[in-house]
């Protein structure tokens, strides 16, 4: 009987007592992340004097040159060049994949040779291509004097690589000896 009453008492006891209500938050924070995608490269070195790297600096007509640091007129491995046959690099900081395209204008100066935009020399036209390491031959991108061709479609963030140039000099005879230059330009876009 004592256990009856006892149940009773606790019974009443606790409709008696007023209900305390659960605390609850009224806010809450929400932190907002916001990294932007980033395109950043840089190449060094910034400067390539045709037949310069183990020949005079003089080119010929009718004939190919590397820019290979193995020698000028030495062809980068066909099955995929090696870094080793790559004069520059691309040091990419970017945060997000992107492609590299080149762009290889009209020299100026002297004969001011052309640029066939076909990787086939004229009698006052070069023709020119970008190659980049692990690319095989039939990879190689035309350097076409305005549009841009994309020499390497997907280059991971923060991936650097080398590149060089195959350059065919034009067909005929130059009436001067007076040199002539072009700044090629290698851009990033996101991809």
């Amino acid at each position: 009987m004592r256990r009856i009453l006892v149940a009773i008492l606790l019974a009443l006891t606790l409709t008696v007592m007023p209900a305390l209500p659960a605390l609850a938050a009224t806010s809450a924070d929400v932190t907002v992340t916001a990294t932007p995608s980033f395109i950043g490269i840089t190449i060094a070195p910034t400067t390539w004097a045709i037949n310069g790297i183990t020949g005079n600096s003089r080119i010929a007509p009718s004939t190919t040159y590397w820019s290979n640091p193995l020698g000028d007129t030495v062809a980068p491995t066909a099955l995929g060049a090696l870094d080793t046959e790559c004069r520059f690099t691309v040091t990419n900081t970017s945060t997000v994949a992107i492609s590299l395209t080149c762009t290889f204008p009209n020299h100026t100066g002297g004969d001011a040779s052309i640029n066939s935009d076909t990787d086939i020399p004229a009698a006052t036209a070069f023709g020119a291509r970008t190659y980049f390491t692990g690319q095989a031959t039939a990879a190689w991108a035309l350097a076409k004097a305005t549009a841009p061709v994309v020499g390497y479609p997907s280059l991971a963030a923060l991936t650097n690589i080398k590149f060089g140039f195959k350059y065919q000099s034009q067909t005929g005879a130059w009436t001067t000896g007076t040199a002539m230059s072009s700044t090629v330009t290698i851009a990033a876009v996101a991809v």
